[in-house]
């Protein structure tokens, strides 16, 4: 038996798509798309015996999460009993555990084997889950933990913010008739798949219900409201409703009792701010891109849908376009007479918080008139976040930190949580703390990934501000982390997976920066505005916790470019070189770093609807880049964790710095590859001036 990961191209690649439908009853439909997505990604793994297939693996990298997720795991009749699901596991685990946190699957709590093959090789049961099958079936979620050392605890079995999703009329009432076999462009079964559930909350519009009253077969209607217990009924403002099914009417024109539906449907998700809306109305399909020029949605049939979920799930949690009108300039020191307003509005009494000791840690604050900040920030006037910050020592204290619910608030969140960070780089302080005892699952995930770790007193992360090698990782985090880093990383046999892990140790201990991970780094030629817009407030004007406005909601975005003339791999460094203008100081110099997190290269509609939720770049900036020919590629480049220097490195300095590591001089036209050596040189300047 051999076992092996295979792409699209592979031989074996045709029989996995056979096997995968003929057990789509128990494994949940894939469209021939989601195999070929899966298989270019390099995310399926077979077991053959040289000459037929035996069985394959089909799983998901959740990489925000630091997970893998499995889809499919099928074999063969004749091979069962073999031991061939162990061997595939035993690859997945062999090559991704020194990288991931571990393993998870739903899986139908009635298929006992199943339930024994996870038991067996390790799996346990975290809780279940009600599948969307018509008849009342359940999912027990399974994790394999694979152990990682206490810097990553807890990061890879967090709960997730689930996607949003509207399914038009046609896509449920197809659904409903699960047994009946339909054209594959128009088959969304594959939306119902198990491993969906802890991905995607599914939603209907009311006005499917009046759909139900018309069917004259009553036993289907009665059915049909059975069925939709499935999925959750989106609530809205019924007045907004009316005035957008109306302007809908330039788009889904028609006056028959089905366009009127239509647009009511697709007004439900607009006005219920549910961003996906999933149908396979040609109409609408066809309309799509002036629908979603003119709305805050996007429409997908159900193929693209699943294609794209990992996708939409990184823009549920990061999404900076929903932070419009939420500017820095609405944050304001909060008076003592609001402050009564705001521990009613933020008491978090779902967790039966007593309001005296919420009152008694906001007026504790507020009595330290000098060293203690409280603030709010509004959104169209009304408080949508509420929290108080102080320097103790060598310490950033956050002592209470609230959001309202609201569809910015884990953006919001994360956003504010970076902005601590950099204000603690910017002071010089050692670490940051923060006390607040309400935080949902999702904010703890969030803190965990940006380095944070729980301890009695709060939430910790050291702040260090230094280039290390890898083997002082223990004296300075040994406090914090009860583990000898050191020794683990030395242990790892393979140059590629230490790699993975110091690159993971350096993103979560973020100033810090590791004098010996080698991965790729590119200088990256942006001109100043572009800087500015995106992430540099040295050229834009902004400054932090300050006045003016939306440019450092920056954590994360992209920045486009042309295809050639040299292609970029990811994970990787960037330092950013601000060409030649006149008009800026820091021209001529680079000028940030930031960590590449994903090149990815299609036509230019399609990235800009991929990434239009950073909320920078307009149409008007992709057209004039691909010189108004939408038909050429072009490159999106997502990066984030960026630090911008205090020291530009101006272009005399680099080339100086290229010839004495025989390099010749550049004009950086163009993207350029360095080595490691060079990236430490340069971030050394950029940082501390030496």
């Amino acid at each position: 038996m051999e076992i092996e990961h295979i792409n699209q191209h592979h031989r074996f690649f045709q029989d996995v798509i056979a096997l995968g439908k003929k057990h789509s009853q128990t494994l949940g439909f894939m469209p021939d798309g989601g195999f070929i997505d899966h298989a270019r990604k390099k995310c399926i793994i077979v077991a053959h015996s040289g000459t037929e297939l035996i069985g394959y693996l089909m799983f998901r990298l959740v990489v925000r999460y630091s997970r893998i997720s499995i889809v499919h795991l099928c074999v063969t009749e004749e091979s069962r009993g073999h031991g061939v699901p162990t061997k595939l596991l035993d690859e997945l685990r062999r090559k991704y555990e020194a990288t991931y946190m571990g393993i998870s699957l739903s899986c139908r709590a009635d298929y006992f084997h199943a339930t024994e093959l996870w038991k067996r090789y390790g799996f346990v049961c975290k809780g279940q889950v009600r599948s969307r099958s018509i008849d009342e079936n359940y999912l027990y979620k399974w994790w394999y933990d694979f152990n990682k050392p206490d810097l990553f605890s807890g990061v890879g079995n967090s709960t997730t913010l689930k996607v949003k999703a509207l399914l038009d009329a046609n896509i449920i009432l197809k659904l409903r008739d699960n047994d009946i076999e339909f054209e594959p462009s128009q088959d969304p079964r594959s939306l119902m798949a198990d491993w969906l559930v802890e991905e995607v909350d599914y939603f209907y519009a009311p006005e499917l219900l009046n759909e139900i009253t018309r069917d004259k077969n009553y036993k289907r209607a009665e059915r049909t409201r059975a069925f939709l217990q499935n999925f959750l009924v989106a609530r809205f403002d019924i007045e907004k409703y009316k005035d957008v099914s109306n302007l809908l009417e330039s788009f889904i024109p028609g006056n028959t009792e089905n366009d009127r539906s239509d647009r009511k449907q697709l007004a439900t998700s607009i006005v219920a701010e549910i961003p996906y809306f999933v149908t396979l109305d040609q109409g609408i399909l066809e309309k799509r891109e002036e629908i979603e020029n003119n709305f805050r949605i996007q429409v997908f049939c159900p193929h693209e849908f699943i294609i794209e979920i990992d996708q939409l799930v990184n823009k549920e949690e990061y999404s900076p376009v929903r932070l419009a009108g939420v500017t820095f300039h609405s944050i304001s020191n909060v008076s003592k007479s609001e402050l009564d307003i705001y521990i009613d509005q933020f008491l978090s009494k779902s967790e039966s918080e007593r309001k005296i000791s919420f009152k008694n840690i906001v007026y504790g604050e507020a009595s330290k008139i000098n060293l203690s900040k409280i603030k709010v920030i509004k959104s169209e006037g009304k408080a949508i976040a509420f929290f108080a910050y102080k320097s103790e020592g060598t310490e950033l204290v956050i002592s209470f930190i609230r959001l309202s619910e609201t569809d910015q608030k884990q953006t919001l969140f994360m956003q504010l949580v970076s902005d601590f960070i950099n204000k603690a780089i910017s002071k010089g302080l050692t670490s940051i703390q923060i006390q607040e005892s309400f935080l949902s699952e999702s904010q703890q995930s969030v803190l965990q990934r940006m380095g944070f770790n729980r301890q009695s007193t709060g939430w910790i992360k050291a702040v260090i501000g230094k280039m290390i090698e890898s083997y002082q990782l223990t004296d300075f985090i040994g406090d914090i982390w009860e583990s000898n880093l050191a020794e683990e990383i030395t242990d790892l046999v393979s140059s590629d997976e230490k790699q993975k892990i110091l690159l993971k140790l350096e993103r979560r201990l973020f100033p810090l920066k590791l004098l010996d991970l080698d991965i790729p780094c590119y200088i990256v030629p942006i001109k100043p505005y572009w800087a500015g817009q995106l992430f540099d407030p040295n050229i834009s004007g902004v400054t932090l916790f300050g006045a003016n406005p939306e440019k450092l909601w920056n954590m994360e975005n992209v920045y486009y470019r042309h295809v050639r003339p040299i292609n970029e791999v990811s994970p990787a460094r960037i330092l950013w070189y601000a060409s030649s203008n006149k008009h800026f100081a820091r021209s001529s110099s680079i000028v940030a770093s930031s960590y590449l997190d994903e090149v990815m290269t299609d036509k230019p509609k399609v990235l800009f609807q991929k990434n239009k939720h950073y909320g920078i770049y307009e149409w008007k900036n992709i057209y004039e880049l691909c010189s108004n020919d939408i038909n050429v590629p072009i490159k999106a480049l997502r990066f984030s964790g960026t630090e911008v220097f205090h020291n530009p490195i101006k272009l005399s300095l680099i080339r100086q710095i290229f010839v004495s590591n025989g390099r010749k001089e550049n004009t950086f036209a163009s993207p350029v590859k360095v080595d490691k050596i060079i990236f430490n040189q340069i971030y050394q300047i950029g940082r501390w001036g030496n």
